[in-house]
């Protein structure tokens, strides 16, 4: 099942003094001149930070799913009473990183304890100052979801090798959030940024054969369409807080509800078999380390139901909710499910401008005000009768296309149903 959820990239970085930044770059330079794995390049200038010197170390040869960045500059904060103006970052690809040549597959939260320890591996060859995983902290991490069209149920099935790019062309009619541009337009890529997220809807094997025409997953990727949703470190920042916030409220709540003596003895009976619970029960005694507290919020960040939380939140933005339909199919929809004829008339109204004018945000960037809002909460009004307000061409030949988030959902449950029919049937053997 190549449907799957999870994240295929994340940033981690480390706040360093300007001696400790001077002593890393040798080690990096001393191990690039012995061994000639690595490069070292010089980045432009940034306007946010233009007296600064940034570089970037990228490994010769094969993908080896880790970079470095690193940061020379006069800007920095007061961390345990020294100043730290500069910085190092590691980007890192968690699959590839530990030894998965897949350029498809996403990775989940399990994967933080291979990454750490490749990732420690790897440190301690290049220079000392690079310390262990648990130094650093989350700077980046970008969420994804893939959708295998083929797994799709649609009529005439004979169109199936064309619907990733029919696909493609319905979701670059989607929304376009408020504080967002458009980018990069490319035909099979609809790419928008903002400040501090940045949200990329892209055909794989487009995008593979691209950048990576020899890629070992190229024939696998052609029926993929990959959503994904990058947090920059504003985001991660504001993200983390919420999960700090959210774990204080459920720490004391454990506390009013729990009495320490009774936290010890539920300790002593774990005897390391649940991980997760022994290191949550070390922070409700406050016992644990800065560097233990750091993994854990990075794993919160990184768990299956933060995942499904951010991609729901920006595919329901940009993409919207609802099925694809035809602009006639729609209409039918709507005039039995709808019993006022004033609303019927306002939704279908709504599907037509939509395709009248090419998409969602060129039919909101005609509407402002009283209008606006009227449109806005027709928008809501199609999701709620499960009806994209994106519609089919009638030369397409299709009536009906899945949303990509229910298409997931529906695999998912099959996947789940055939898992346990298997469970069953062992069962009674």
């Amino acid at each position: 099942m190549f449907s799957l959820m999870g994240y295929h990239t994340f940033a981690i970085s480390m706040s360093l003094t300007q001696e400790e930044a001077g002593l890393l770059f040798k080690d990096f330079k001393r191990y690039r001149d012995k061994t000639d794995e690595i490069c070292i390049i010089e980045c432009p200038k940034y306007k946010k930070d233009p007296f600064g010197r940034h570089y970037e170390i990228k490994y010769s040869g094969e993908y080896k799913g880790i970079s470095w960045k690193m940061r020379f500059s006069n800007r920095g904060f007061m961390i345990n009473d020294k100043f730290m103006p500069c910085s190092v970052k590691a980007i890192i690809n968690p699959k590839i990183f530990t030894g998965e040549k897949s350029y498809i597959i996403a990775a989940h939260a399990c994967y933080l304890e291979k990454v750490e320890r490749v990732f420690n591996v790897e440190a301690q060859k290049i220079s000392p100052m690079l310390k262990r995983f648990d130094c650093y902290s989350l700077n980046r991490l970008d969420y994804c979801i893939n959708v295998d069209v083929s797994e799709m149920k649609i009529y005439p099935a004979g169109l199936k090798e064309e619907l990733p790019e029919k696909i493609m062309e319905l979701i670059k009619y989607g929304d376009i959030p408020k504080n967002f541009s458009e980018e990069y337009k490319e035909k099979f890529q609809f790419y928008l940024k903002s400040g501090s997220v940045v949200i990329n809807c892209y055909w794989k094997y487009f995008e593979l054969s691209k950048e990576f025409d020899e890629c070992i997953d190229l024939k696998k990727s052609y029926d993929i369409i990959r959503f994904e949703v990058q947090y920059k470190y504003p985001k991660v920042c504001e993200s983390l807080s919420k999960i700090k916030k959210e774990f204080a409220k459920y720490k004391s709540d454990v506390i009013q509800k729990i009495r320490w003596q009774a936290i010890s003895d539920i300790d002593k009976k774990l005897d390391g078999t649940d991980i997760i619970f022994k290191q949550t029960i070390e922070m409700l005694k406050g016992n644990a380390s800065d560097s233990l507290i750091r993994k854990m919020y990075m794993m919160s960040m990184m768990s299956d139901d933060k995942c499904m939380e951010v991609i729901k939140k920006y595919i329901n933005k940009t993409i919207k909710r609802g099925t694809y339909y035809t602009f006639d199919f729609a209409r039918r929809k709507i005039e039995a499910d709808v019993q006022n004829w004033e609303k019927v008339t306002r939704l279908t109204n709504a599907l037509q401008l939509i395709r009248d004018k090419g998409g969602i945000a060129r039919a909101k960037a005609c509407m402002q005000d009283r209008e606006l809002e009227e449109f806005r909460g027709s928008l809501r009004d199609l999701a709620r009768l499960g009806i994209n307000p994106v519609t089919i061409p009638k030369e397409w030949g299709i009536q009906l296309i899945p949303n990509l988030l229910d298409a997931y959902y529906n695999k998912l449950d099959e996947e789940q149903v055939r898992e346990k029919m298997k469970s069953d049937f062992w069962g009674t053997l």
